[in-house]
Order: C-alpha cells, then sequence, then structure tokens
C-alpha cells in the first residue's frame, strides 16, 4: 500500500482520538460528575460520568484488564491496517475509526483509571436486557460502533472488487509469459 494511504488511515484515527479527548476535557469543566444538561428533551442528555468498566457498563475485572484488551486490539488493527495492502478502503476507514476511539478510551483508562462517559440518549426500551434507558457513552464509543457497524456490513456483502475500487490493482487473471498471454 503507499505510504499516503496508510498515512490517511492514522489521520482518521488521530482525529476520531482529538475530537474525543477534546469532548471529554470540555464536559469536564462544563458538568460535575452526574449533572446532566438537557440537549434534545427527554432524547439527549449531556451527564458526565465515570465508566469503571467496558462497553456498555460490562465489567469482567479491574480496569486493567480493559487496558490489557485495548492494547492487544490496538496491535491487531494496526498490523492488519500495514501488513495487508489489498483490503478494500471501506474496511480501513472503518478500522481507523475503531482505531481512534481505542485510543481515546485509553487515554482516560491511563490517565484516570476509568473512562469519561457523557452522552446520554434515550433509545427504546429493551426490558428483557433490563434496558430502560441507553448506555450513557462517548465520541470515542460512537467512533468504534459506527466503524464496527461499517466492517460488519462490508463484509456481510462483500462483493468482488471492480477494477479501481480496492487499493491496489487487481490482476487481470492472465499470466504472461515471453509476451504470450496464457490463462492460468
Amino acid at each position: 500500500m503507499r505510504t499516503g494511504r496508510l498515512l490517511l488511515y492514522f489521520l482518521i484515527a488521530a482525529f476520531v482520538t482529538l475530537l474525543d479527548q477534546a469532548s471529554k476535557s470540555l464536559i469536564q469543566i462544563l458538568l460535575f460528575e452526574g449533572e446532566k444538561v438537557s440537549v434534545l428533551g427527554d432524547l439527549l442528555y449531556f451527564r458526565l460520568v465515570y465508566n469503571i468498566g467496558g462497553a456498555m457498563g460490562t465489567s469482567i475485572g479491574p480496569s486493567w484488564v480493559y487496558l490489557i484488551l485495548t492494547v492487544v486490539a490496538l496491535v491487531i488493527i494496526i498490523r492488519y491496517l500495514i501488513m495487508t495492502p489489498g483490503a478494500r478502503w471501506h474496511a480501513k476507514t472503518a478500522l481507523a475509526m475503531i482505531l481512534g476511539g481505542a485510543v481515546g478510551n485509553l487515554i482516560d483508562r491511563v490517565i484516570y483509571g476509568k473512562v469519561i462517559d457523557f452522552i446520554d440518549m434515550d433509545f427504546p426500551d429493551i426490558p428483557f436486557l433490563n434496558i430502560h434507558r441507553w448506555f450513557t457513552y462517548n465520541v470515542a464509543d460512537a467512533a468504534i460502533t459506527i466503524g464496527l457497524f461499517i466492517f460488519i456490513v462490508g463484509v456481510l456483502f462483500k462483493k468482488k472488487d471492480k477494477p479501481g475500487l480496492s487499493e491496489e490493482p487487481q490482476s487481470s487473471g492472465l499470466l504472461e509469459e515471453n509476451g504470450d498471454r496464457t490463462y492460468p
């Protein structure tokens, strides 16, 4: 893969991380823990919450477990971005968003030992999971979720690439030997 395209994916990740960290810094200046401000009636609040667990309030252990899992995920994503030059651009863009979000939440865990969440939206209730108001999240979580959605949709609806849609030129399927074209 060309270095320019790789740089683009890392710039996307950096943008997500910077947007996440800036929004968290701003919300900590504006709100006290637990305080909420209505943005759109009951549909959307900004509410400062410190999350010591994982995504959607999961708890699989102490904060250092999430720290280790995040670092492992980052290594896998970075390796994929670097080592798979023929991967589709939307898959790499999705992974760049996930990378940026993971770094944003990792920064919180390293600095505070917990993640700063502040976007509180009211989605439809899911009674069988005992969810009556959706989980509070942040910009990093939104980027991770959108990135995962794009990646999964890309995998589920994968079509054979048309020329020019992938990052690397596709072979025509013909082998050339001494100027003659033969089929593989």
